[in-house]
């Protein structure tokens, strides 16, 4: 009951996040074309670029609800940091063209912008962004969903550039009070490059995380230590004569395989071995969750 509340949360997240992305994107790309800014351009393309990633995400959270089959025997969770590692490369090439059509712009003089409405968008889209990147990071919290998470995130660096972009053009709206008009074709292009580097360090951060996911890199965080301590005392207390072990998470779930050394097979009828396993499992799994475990025994350490 619990699980299938949580996968709800999530997708009603997720559909939360597409349904913003579309007004993100459509008002991104009409107002930016009509008013003659790049910045709100790129605040559309980004949108529209991310409601594709949402959109696969929300799919993405459907098919780890499901359990394994025969094609995918070991469930989907490592789709998670797939699709994960994915939408931080979409955003860093986003942020590669943003930077390069920002410099272009500043090299040609750049452009005049309409304010009026240029205004009232970056105001309405800051509002957007942060009211959904709160929401989202909220249930991702409560839901423990690295979907989620990684969708807020793009909320955040989408709040991130429209509210730089209502700065910049209330930066516009003073020059002209001032007088220095002729300084307001800069402003936009240089918002531009700047939300664009400014961007670019949120899915470097994602994809640093996921990729080691995806990697099948073994964590070294106080999870692993935990496994590690515990798996340790375990083998003192029933005096193994030796056990390797290999650890890794992917998306929600941790594999863990456990192989114990024993020098008398005697000893170890099936009833200690299943005994074994449930202690592992009590002490282990149960603290960590969703866990797939193996634990084998042998009589040679080749096989370690």
């Amino acid at each position: 009951m619990a699980s299938s509340r949580r996968i709800s949360r999530e997708k009603l997240s997720l559909k939360l996040s597409l349904a913003g992305t579309v007004v993100m994107a459509l008002s991104g790309l009409i107002v930016g074309k009509l008013v003659n800014s790049q910045a709100i351009m790129l605040d559309g393309i980004f949108s529209f670029l991310s409601m594709g990633m949402t959109g696969l995400s929300l799919y993405t959270a459907h098919l780890i609800s499901q359990p394994e089959d025969e094609q995918f025997q070991f469930g989907y969770s490592h789709l998670e940091p797939l699709i994960s590692v994915i939408n931080g490369i979409v955003i860093l090439v986003i942020c590669g063209f943003a930077f390069y059509t920002g410099i272009t712009s500043l090299f040609n003089e750049g452009h005049q912008v309409e304010l009026g409405a240029a205004l009232g968008y970056a105001l309405f889209s800051t509002l957007l962004c942060f009211s959904i990147f709160f929401a989202e990071r909220y249930i991702s919290k409560e839901v423990q969903s690295e979907l989620v998470r990684v969708d807020s995130q793009e909320w955040l660096v989408d709040g991130i550039l429209s509210g730089t972009i209502l700065i910049g053009f209330m930066l516009v709206a003073l020059l002209s009070w001032l007088g220095f008009s002729d300084w307001n074709r800069y402003v936009d292009p240089i918002l531009v490059s700047s939300l664009a580097l400014v961007a670019a360090m949120l899915p470097i951060s994602v994809l640093r995380k996921n990729l080691k996911e995806v990697l099948l890199i073994t964590p070294n965080n106080k999870v692993k230590h935990g496994v590690d301590s515990t798996l340790k005392k375990i083998a003192e207390h029933h005096q193994f004569s030796d056990y390797s072990s290999h650890f890794v998470k992917s998306g929600r779930r941790y594999d863990l395989e456990i192989n114990i050394l024993i020098d008398n097979p005697e000893q170890w009828p099936l009833e200690r071995q299943d005994q074994i396993r449930e202690v592992i499992d009590n002490t282990i799994v149960r603290r960590l969750g969703n866990t797939w475990l193996s634990v084998s025994f042998t009589a040679k350490s080749k096989w370690l």
